[in-house]
């Protein structure tokens, strides 16, 4: 069985391929997934406060992106920003 935290990087790596590849939809749904996980691991409380200060800001500038239809940038903030906070649990 995989650990939470491989699922959320094998999560961002496909939300990010949906997103550049014009899957908007199923980057949409799939991001619901990574939500929870995400929720799944932050509830466990054994995330350092400035790592929880830039999953809050990653998860805002997230949602603006989705908003604004700016699925590159969408992609990027996962694969770059998530990527290195979820590396350092």
């Amino acid at each position: 069985m995989q650990s939470k935290k491989t699922d959320l990087h094998e999560q961002i790596k496909k939300i990010a391929q949906e997103a550049r590849c014009g899957d908007y939809g199923q980057a949409a749904s799939d991001i619901n997934i990574f939500l929870q996980l995400l929720q799944c691991e932050l509830s466990k409380g054994y995330i350092r406060p400035d790592d929880l200060s830039k999953v809050t800001y990653s998860l805002e500038t997230l949602m603006e992106m989705q908003k604004k239809n700016d699925w590159v940038a969408l992609a990027d903030i996962l694969e770059y920003e998530f990527s290195g906070i979820i590396s350092r649990w």
